[in-house]
């Protein structure tokens, strides 16, 4: 059985080195993210091997072909979600409201209290603000 598992493991070390190049991975502690990552790079993959068959003379001198196609397969997939959120309805002084109370929250004047002894574990911060207290 050991013998049998080490001879025909090598397609799936070749996938997975072929995967690794450009993947879509992200750190996640989630165990269904991993799987859709891993489900998404092998289907790019397999979409890729399908179109490199059908279309052996595009781009064939380039040694970057796999990242071209996943460039323009990433915009294919992005393009209809792009082009409905154009055509949504946005009035420009809401907009221009949130913006400016996020900036109002965000400059709040901060007055450092300097009474406040700070041990080396403690981490409560010595920073009030002025308008709330």
């Amino acid at each position: 059985m050991v013998l049998d598992y080490n001879e025909t493991k090598v397609g799936v070390d070749n996938l997975d080195k072929v995967t690794a190049t450009y993947s879509c991975r992200r750190m996640t502690a989630r165990w269904p993210l991993v799987i859709f990552f891993n489900i998404t790079d092998v289907s790019a993959y397999n979409a890729f091997v399908l179109w490199s068959e059908i279309n052996k003379d595009c781009n064939s001198g380039k040694l970057s072909r796999r990242r071209i196609f996943l460039e323009q397969l990433g915009y294919k997939l992005v393009k209809p979600h792009i082009e409905r959120r154009r055509c949504l309805p946005r009035a420009s002084t809401a907009a221009a409201t949130i913006v400016k109370d996020i900036q109002m929250e965000t400059h709040t004047p901060v007055v450092q209290t300097a009474d406040r002894k700070r041990g080396r574990n403690n981490s409560k911060t010595s920073n009030i603000c002025v308008k709330c207290k």
